[in-house]
């Protein structure tokens, strides 16, 4: 039976898997870091797909995301000026995110610890390019709790892995839909050649407005590559990482390091349910650190990467002082 819905998903899933678009595959997991932390955000995998450019007069128009076109009239004029070397490209996404406590073995979970939550996610959005900006905006939509399947992804991942299954998830945030608006933007603030290579800074800032996460971050990155424009990154984000959508061809091999400050207002896989009594809840962090770096080569219109990621605590019960955890990225296809 599993076999036959693997083969169903396969068969649906191809006609956009297949098409010349901008494709990532990214995985969020402690399997891909040294002495990574097999608790909080210990597993996540979204799968995004960018659109060819559309025509301007169509850009903001995103018939497939109700309520995000009206929303990106109201927020105008703080946009990209609209020019002719403006380009707009839509996007959606597919995700699922664990999050679990320190002390898996536990069974009622400690009380002091990360709720054992997950999310299972759909997001829409679109993005404006000019030469050194881009900016996106989307709504992420969801169910936390059970229906979420996060129960049965890591008992699937931990079977395969030969690792012991967690005890708790009795005592997961209980069932709740979840609708959440992000803004992302990213610039270039200054670029240097280094022969045939360059380093290109970057600033980003983003928030996120919802029952599910309301922050507000700011970072700063670095780029190491033969071809700066044409290589994506991953920035930090709430529900994991974030592509950097790439214009063209990635060259080769690169590398990318950056360093962001997120100040947390509210944070759902913390504070617990919304609209009902939660299981379990901990007091988050107001104010959030993080790091990354990450390895990556490109050729013909597909790229490969592997990161790693690094933050502070999250909540002032965490056991860890800097969890951490790797990134598997795969992309395909030119824009």
């Amino acid at each position: 039976m599993t076999r036959s819905r693997l083969v169903l998903a396969g068969w649906l899933l191809w006609p956009l898997l297949a098409r010349a678009d901008f494709n990532a595959i990214l995985w969020d997991n402690d399997l891909f870091s040294p002495r990574g932390t097999d608790a909080y955000y210990t597993n996540g995998i979204v799968y995004h797909h960018v659109r060819d450019p559309v025509p301007p007069e169509e850009g903001r128009q995103w018939r497939d995301c109700p309520g995000l076109s009206a929303l990106s009239r109201l927020l105008a004029p703080a946009l990209i000026p609209v020019d002719e070397n403006t380009r707009y490209q839509h996007s959606f996404e597919l995700g699922q995110i664990i999050q679990t406590p320190f002390d898996k073995r536990s069974r009622p979970p400690d009380p002091d610890d990360q709720p054992y939550a997950g999310l299972l996610y759909g997001g829409c959005g679109y993005h404006l390019r000019s030469a050194s900006r881009l900016e996106s905006l989307g709504l992420q939509f969801g169910v936390v709790g059970p229906w979420s399947l996060a129960e049965q992804g890591q008992h699937f991942v931990h079977r395969v892995v030969g690792a012991n299954e967690a005890r708790g998830w009795d005592g997961q945030l209980r069932n709740e839909f979840v609708l959440n608006l992000r803004y992302d933007r990213q610039e270039v603030v200054s670029e240097r050649a280094l022969g045939d290579w360059g380093l290109s800074f970057f600033d980003n800032m983003d928030f996120a407005l919802g029952p599910l996460m309301t922050s507000a971050a700011a970072g700063i990155n670095v780029l190491y590559a033969r071809d700066p424009d044409v290589v994506f990154g991953l920035n930090p984000n709430y529900l994991g990482r974030y592509p950097r959508i790439s214009p063209g061809r990635p060259a080769g091999f690169y590398a990318l390091a950056g360093l962001q400050v997120t100040g947390v207002l509210r944070n759902l896989f913390l504070n617990g349910n919304t609209w009902v009594d939660s299981p379990a809840r901990v007091d988050h962090e107001p104010l959030l650190g993080s790091a990354q770096v990450l390895f990556g080569y490109g050729r013909s219109c597909w790229a490969v990467q592997l990161g790693l990621n690094i933050s502070t605590r999250a909540f002032q019960t965490q056991a860890v002082e800097l969890p951490r955890y790797g990134t598997l990225a795969y992309s395909w296809g030119c824009l």
